[in-house]
């Protein structure tokens, strides 16, 4: 079975991806944690900057998503991500979200990671959850949800986040942030962001994460029930 989750930045996916996936006792997918990943890979390992990320070449995605030091690794309700090491502690900052969100506009780029990612998936139960999942990845997908919530909730939550992490950042520029990103994310010539056919609409801003994820299950439910 596969449940996609698709939604703008800070709309929640994650969260409910990793609750939902806990909950089933299935596989999960985070296709944004693997950009992630690779523009840090390029940029500390293999001296990109974000003109080249713009322009990167299928032998350096090749080289990284078919070397033994790196791994996508999920286990209950944990992501984690290695090159060699464990780098997922790093991919969670505005630097490296801006670079993904430019190596996610390369189309070479995206063939190469989604191709990566069905063969991770397989033939696993799975919640497969990012910004193109439903509408271009899975589109046959079981149950397809759609994430949203208001600019200001979204940005609140950002700015939150990177406090956790140290980073103290102004509501206004959290704001420009997510805005920029929806405007990148919308526009993009493959697979923009879009509300997939047949999806599900939730704005989860209407939600705790312990009553989306009962919200969300509730419809699960019912198609085991159909």
């Amino acid at each position: 079975m596969i449940i996609t989750i698709d939604g703008p930045s800070g709309s929640g996916k994650t969260t409910l991806a990793l609750n939902l996936a806990k909950h089933l006792h299935f596989f999960c997918m985070n296709s944004g944690y693997l950009y992630r990943s690779i523009a840090y890979i390029l940029t500390q390992y293999y001296g990109y900057d974000e003109q080249k990320i713009q322009h990167t070449g299928k032998d350096d995605i090749e080289a990284i998503l078919n070397s033994p030091n790196f791994r996508y690794e999920y286990e209950y309700g944990l992501i984690k991500i290695y090159w060699t090491d464990e780098i997922t502690m790093f991919l969670k900052s505005v630097e490296i979200s801006r670079l993904s969100a430019v190596l996610a506009q390369n189309d070479v780029a995206r063939e190469m990671i989604k191709n990566y990612e069905k063969k991770l998936v397989g033939s696993r139960d799975t919640i497969v959850e990012g910004r193109a999942c439903g509408s271009s990845m899975y589109p046959e997908a079981d149950l397809k949800f759609y994430l949203d919530a208001p600019v200001h909730v979204r940005a609140q939550r950002l700015q939150k986040d990177q406090k956790k992490k140290g980073n103290d950042i102004s509501l206004h520029d959290s704001i420009e942030q997510i805005e920029k990103r929806d405007f990148i994310d919308t526009n993009r010539k493959k697979d923009p962001l879009v509300v997939p056919q047949g999806a599900i609409v939730l704005d989860s801003s209407n939600y705790s994460a312990d009553e989306l994820l009962e919200h969300v299950l509730n419809y699960v439910k019912k198609y085991f029930k159909n």
